[in-house]
């Protein structure tokens, strides 16, 4: 696979709102929460798409693992305790252990 930018049309370049292909959040909610940070005053949109994208992976990753443990449970819906346990079962989920016990 190809390293670099991510693919942007030649339309976002002039202006006008980037459509970035594969992305299902939009990535201008994740610029404008970003700058929401005092300490962070100009966001790039290359590093709001990058942002972005891993939040997409991040959330993915998350609804997998809890959809198998609502599975396992006998249940289609995914519930709190299912979320929870799926991030009980990651180390690497451990920074969200105060939001999710």
């Amino acid at each position: 696979k190809k390293r670099g930018k991510p693919n942007i049309p030649a339309s976002a370049r002039k202006g006008r709102a980037p459509a970035v292909k594969g992305l299902t959040i939009p990535f201008r909610t994740v610029k404008k929460a970003m700058k929401l940070d005092p300490d962070i005053p100009i966001v790039q949109n290359e590093a709001a798409i990058m942002t972005t994208m891993a939040a997409e992976l991040f959330l993915k990753k998350l609804a997998k693992e809890s959809q198998k443990t609502a599975k396992n449970r006998g249940r289609n819906t995914i519930r709190y305790e299912d979320v929870a346990e799926a991030r009980s079962n990651d180390p690497a989920m451990s920074f969200l252990k105060s939001i999710l016990p």
